[in-house]
């Protein structure tokens, strides 16, 4: 049983080094439950490449590892001239259609970036899922720039620069009634497809290993770094309300990774990549309470909590008293007559 336990992890950290081959990973110290997520996340993957064959070029994960590899070796060359490429090394008489899509699912499977055309897409469309287009003219770089870079307009639109510290996904979630849903895209991070929902990067481990792979990884390492500070802001280490909220949403690995030696970043102009999104978030914790529960648990103003909360106890002990009235009020009626009676019989 040992020897069985000791072989799968060996498989799967033989797998991660094949994500990652720059990230310099210790099978010592290697937690395979960190990456739970991912290794679901992969297997997904190997059943679309068996259920879909014949619309992709290669059959394989460990292809898929190879192709990936070959669009961050090609990142800033058309993705034309990658598919040009490919055929005269791999793929010689292949086809065109189907190379791209092999492509573009490594580039979705190991980066996260969510490039499905929608001329060839693959696979059912999922909730809050925003497709990209790899245009033939466009490359790789310019592509993940125009997703995840800067947006010269957030700056202006930042209404304050420092945001409180009770600001997280907890408080966001407990107290302002939004939800999370976690996803595989890092494109998707932090996009709103309703208001009471927060779309979050599932793969914290993965920015983590991007990071540590340094020029392996086509991501800018600007957007790597504000991808997982936001992270960090949202979920606090040691704050138990977010250790709470990550085991009931049964990711309490996720917390468990802490925050990679960065300070939780609280001001707003450090995400130039992310600010636009972290906007609409920013919106709804600054807005007034919206139900009896959120004034309730809302302690950002104490006058006004301790407002309501006087003001409720005032309402409790006015409906207390009521039927105490009442009860006192049937009793001296009571009172009144037996005296009345006693009074008319001494009187006799």
């Amino acid at each position: 049983m040992e020897n069985a336990i000791t072989r799968q992890r060996s498989g799967k950290f033989s797998l991660i080094t094949k994500v990652w081959p720059a990230a310099r990973l210790d099978l010592n110290n290697f937690d395979y439950a960190e990456y739970d997520d991912f290794f679901e996340h992969m297997q997904r993957v190997d059943k679309l490449l068996h259920y879909h064959d014949h619309r992709f070029a290669v059959q394989s994960l460990d292809d898929i590892l190879k192709l990936s590899d070959k669009a961050r070796e090609m990142k800033s060359s058309r993705l034309s001239e990658v598919i040009d490429s490919l055929l005269l090394e791999r793929f010689l008489n292949g086809d065109k259609r189907s190379i791209q899509s092999s492509l573009e699912l490594a580039v979705r499977t190991c980066y996260g970036i969510n490039i499905n055309s929608p001329s060839i897409a693959i696979g059912p469309a999922r909730p809050f899922e925003n497709r990209l287009e790899w245009a033939p003219n466009q490359s790789l770089e310019k592509l993940i720039e125009t997703n995840l870079g800067t947006d010269p307009k957030a700056g202006n639109a930042t209404r304050q620069t420092r945001l409180d510290s009770k600001f997280s996904a907890a408080y966001l979630v407990k107290t302002c009634g939004m939800q999370l849903h976690w996803t595989d895209n890092l494109t998707d991070h932090l996009r709103h497809g309703e208001r009471n929902v927060i779309v979050v990067y599932k793969h914290k481990i993965c920015l983590i290993n991007h990071l540590k792979s340094g020029s392996h990884c086509p991501i800018p390492r600007a957007a790597l770094t504000e991808a997982l500070d936001t992270l960090n802001l949202l979920f606090p280490a040691g704050d138990t309300s977010t250790r709470q909220l990550l085991i009931d949403e049964g990711k309490l690995s996720f917390y468990q990774l802490g925050n990679y030696g960065r300070e939780r970043e609280l001001d707003l102009c450090h995400y130039e990549n992310w600010s636009e999104r972290l906007q609409p978030l920013v919106r709804i914790y600054e807005s007034p309470a919206r139900s009896w529960k959120q004034l309730a648990t809302d302690r950002r103003n104490l006058m006004e909590w301790a407002a309501f909360w006087v003001a409720v106890m005032v309402a409790f002990l006015t409906v207390v008293s009521v039927p105490c009235n009442i009860i006192q009020a049937t009793y001296s009626i009571k009172a009144y007559r037996a005296t009345i009676t006693q009074a008319t019989s001494c009187a006799c």
